[in-house]
């Protein structure tokens, strides 16, 4: 019969039940006490410059902690506390009772939860505040990841305690549950400041943050195809029950390039941006290539393929869609879809990967059956790609490993193999797990040497395709998008205006060599921080946000028109490339 102290948690919201672990004992009470996590923290891995990215350097994206960390130590520092193990004691007690920390609960064994409750009264557990989880980390529907709310781990780096029995009898467990909180800290808090969007705009100030220059610039080039493709909705359920592979450009796609010539009749060959140059070498047409990343950098190996007129590119549509490399193109992701419409999305995070992994359940696809997919590698100073790839680079030297940054951050494997790794692409491997786990596609990763493993991924060096590969000619022939051009043409005619306008004011101010330039550039400054346009300029190439600012706000007079002059130089320059850009595009409309 369930205990009704659980059934009421249960109820309450309070409690989430993963599955079982093994457990040790007979369940007693757990006397504690707490004490600090020696664990050596996830976040140790990160650039030191993220730590403290804003303009007031004061303010802090994570903390390390000491090892003798008390809790009333930790409660001064960080507003989220993780308990491994519940016990009745003070430490635990301090946290119930302190209403602005966030205290999540771990515990593996449900009958030291009983004991715990016949003492704790479920009235102090019933707060807005606490959360309490029991069972395998990777065993909630939904995922833990899906659960726990972003916001929670922008509340301060969590800090971790645990009791002895913990410490001694499940170990391993308490690795999984510290590790998976710690990415998502990273996910929350961290990645936004050192990704795509924001590495070049430290030090951070309050201005307005729309798209990337780079977006910017794939949105003028993307005009005629916003006109020409459709959206992925019409590929949904179109190989409904077909076998997939899905490429990724992992060192170990060398060795089994044969396997994917034999099965390419069998399986739906589906390979990420990065791996379609060594496939295209080798001989192999990809049935589609995904690309999701909007940087200009992703799109630098399009350059490097020749035409493919068999092969479907699904891309985002603020990414690099290969001009005229491909047969067909099909887009995900809505930019102003009033002037270009709405359209479907697939879900990723992180790694591309992960968006082909969603185009293959978007397709219907049955079965995957992932290779290169490694996000890691055996050298602890870099990652590996295959041989072929545009971000292939030579092996460094061995080195004493320091356990910190720059080094990579390390993975034991199922296999215990020690692979290191991004912080990134820990985090989306954990991402992928879980959104496999919970799709009910059989997926098989051919690599030992991978990180990305979990419950529905099993491992095979060459599994056997029986399936037979349906015809694509169909999907050469989609409903072309029902676009306004009128309100097509108003989009270009307003750019225009926009960068010819914002190309004269920049060379008026770099003309204006009286008394006044200062406070009028700081006046148009004021405005350009509010429309975008200065966070593109922090993008552009050869700007050094760091200079712009040390010139403009810590100089002085003479400094403060340097720093102008710099920031106009590039708004002049960046108008006018866009405005070359927009009218490339007219031209091909």
């Amino acid at each position: 019969m369930e205990n009704s102290k659980i059934a009421a948690l249960v109820e309450l919201g309070i409690l989430c039940r993963g599955e079982p672990v093994e457990v040790f004992g007979d369940g007693a009470e757990d006397p504690g006490p707490y004490r600090y996590s020696d664990h050596n923290q996830l976040c140790r891995f990160e650039h030191p410059r993220y730590q403290h990215p804003y303009q007031d350097e004061s303010v802090t994206t994570y903390r390390f902690f000491a090892q003798d960390t008390s809790m009333p130590e930790a409660l001064e520092q960080t507003r989220l506390v993780v308990l491994l193990g519940v016990a009745d004691s003070e430490a635990l007690r301090q946290c119930v009772a302190s209403r602005q920390a966030v205290v999540i609960l771990f515990e593996p064994d449900e009958r030291v939860l009983i004991k715990f409750l016949e003492r704790f009264k479920l009235a102090e557990l019933n707060r807005d505040n606490l959360f309490c989880f029991t069972g395998n980390p990777y065993s909630f529907n939904p995922a833990l990841q899906e659960m726990l709310p972003g916001d929670m781990f922008r509340l301060g780096t969590p800090a971790f305690f645990m009791t002895d029995r913990i410490r001694r009898n499940y170990g391993s467990w308490a690795h999984q549950v510290v590790e998976y909180l710690e990415i998502l800290h990273y996910r929350h808090a961290i990645y936004g400041l050192s990704g795509q969007s924001l590495c070049r705009s430290r030090p951070l100030r309050d201005i307005h943050r729309g798209l990337l220059l780079d977006q910017q610039v794939h949105v003028y080039e993307n005009i005629p195809d916003y006109l020409l493709f459709s959206d992925i909705s019409q590929l949904k359920n179109r190989l409904k029950d077909t076998d997939a592979i899905l490429v990724a450009a992992g060192p170990e796609l060398d060795g089994k390039l044969e396997y994917i010539r034999r099965n390419r009749d069998r399986a739906v060959v589906i390979c990420v941006n990065n791996a379609v140059k060594p496939l295209v070498e080798a001989g192999i047409h990809p049935h589609f290539v995904v690309i999701n990343d909007t940087s200009l950098e992703s799109g630098l190996v399009f350059r490097h393929i020749p035409e493919l007129p068999g092969t479907i590119l699904v891309g985002h549509c603020l990414s690099d869609l290969g001009g005229d490399r491909f047969g067909i193109k099909y887009l995900f992701g809505s930019f102003l879809p009033q002037v270009f419409g709405q359209r479907g999305n697939l879900k990723l995070h992180g790694s591309v990967i992960s968006t082909a992994f969603s185009l293959a359940r978007h397709l219907g696809c049955a079965k995957c059956v992932l290779i290169g997919v490694q996000l890691a590698s055996d050298n602890p100073w870099g990652l590996d790609y295959v041989k072929g790839s545009v971000k292939e680079k030579p092996k460094q030297g061995e080195q004493t490993l320091i356990n910190k940054y720059p080094q990579l951050y390390p993975v034991t494997t199922p296999f215990d193999e020690q692979l290191y790794t991004t912080l990134n692409f820990r985090d989306a491997a954990l991402w992928l797990a879980e959104e496999i786990r919970l799709s009910n596609i059989v997926c098989v990763n051919t690599s030992r040497a991978s990180i990305l493993y979990g419950p529905g991924i099993s491992f095979e060096e060459e599994p056997e395709l029986s399936g037979t590969m349906p015809s694509l000619a169909a999907l050469f022939r989609p409903h072309p998008p029902r676009l306004d051009r009128e309100e097509v043409r108003k989009y270009i005619k307003h750019e225009l205006g926009l960068w010819t306008n914002l190309r004269d004011v920049a060379r008026t101010m770099l003309e204006d060599t009286g008394p006044a330039m200062a406070a009028k550039g700081m006046a148009i400054l004021d405005q350009l921080d509010r429309n975008n346009i200065t966070y593109m300029v922090e993008r552009h190439t050869g700007f050094s946000n760091w200079d712009f600012q040390k010139l403009v706000f810590r100089g002085d007079e003479a400094n403060r028109r340097k720093g102008l002059r710099l920031y106009f130089r590039h708004v002049l320059a960046m108008s006018e490339e866009f405005l070359s850009i927009i009218g490339r595009s007219v031209k091909n409309l």
